[in-house]
């Protein structure tokens, strides 16, 4: 009997550039993820209370508002004009510097004790060496007045061009800053701009200016429409 295997041997697969035989380096560079583990949303997280950046600054405003109030108190609060020998305890809590009085109390100990808190809370982060990010929260806060200038400048143009014209493009314009810059994202900002306009002016008939540039320059008949129900 003839035996047909092949006396030829094959052999094992090599790099022909260094000769060493070729293997997978998954195991000589691990993976690693910056994606961070997925946290399931909790209502506890909700109130829950953390120090975060910038809560020494916050605290100090804070304690400034509560004296300020505490300063303005016996001017602004109809103190001057008390009537403390009352027979009735009811008609001395009906007078109008009892509220501000039962307020300052609540205010002061707490703002008092919140700062004494972060300060700790500061010095031991700085004994830690940890990184100090009060100057990136201003910033943050800060930006925010952007959003007031835009809201301004719309409350402004409604006396220019109306109610109905100053909310759809401002509706626009904030879904591009946000960075929905599709045409799809701006044409439902107009459409729900444009159904919020019916809803509140045409149907609910919110009052909003009436003396409108815009609308003082169209005919009568379509003036007195646009000024009813726009």
């Amino acid at each position: 009997m003839v035996d047909f295997r092949s006396q030829t041997t094959v052999p094992p697969l090599r790099s022909q550039a260094t000769g060493s035989a070729l293997r997978s380096s998954a195991a000589e560079t691990p993976f690693a993820s910056t994606i961070p583990a997925e946290r399931r949303f909790k209502v506890a997280d909700l109130f829950k209370f953390q120090r975060g950046r910038a809560d020494l600054l916050f605290s100090v405003l804070i304690l400034g508002v509560a004296l300020l109030l505490v300063l303005t108190f016996f001017d602004q609060s109809g103190w001057a004009d008390r009537d403390l020998p009352q027979k009735r305890l009811g008609k001395v809590l009906k007078q109008p510097w009892i509220g501000p009085v039962i307020a300052l109390l609540i205010l002061v100990p707490a703002a008092l004790g919140n700062l004494g808190l972060s300060l700790r809370r500061a010095l031991l982060d700085r004994r830690k060496h940890r990184p100090n990010k009060t100057r990136y929260e201003v910033v943050q806060w800060l930006r925010a007045i952007e959003f007031i200038v835009y809201f301004i400048i719309y409350t402004r143009s409604i006396e220019i061009v109306g109610y109905l014209i100053a909310t759809v493009i401002f509706a626009m314009l904030m879904v591009v800053r946000l960075g929905y810059r599709s045409w799809r994202w701006v044409g439902i900002a107009a459409g729900v701009s444009f159904l919020s306009v019916v809803f509140f002016r045409t149907l609910l008939q919110i009052k909003t200016p009436v003396n409108i540039w815009l609308y003082n320059q169209l005919p009568d008949g379509l003036e007195r429409f646009m000024k009813v129900f726009f």
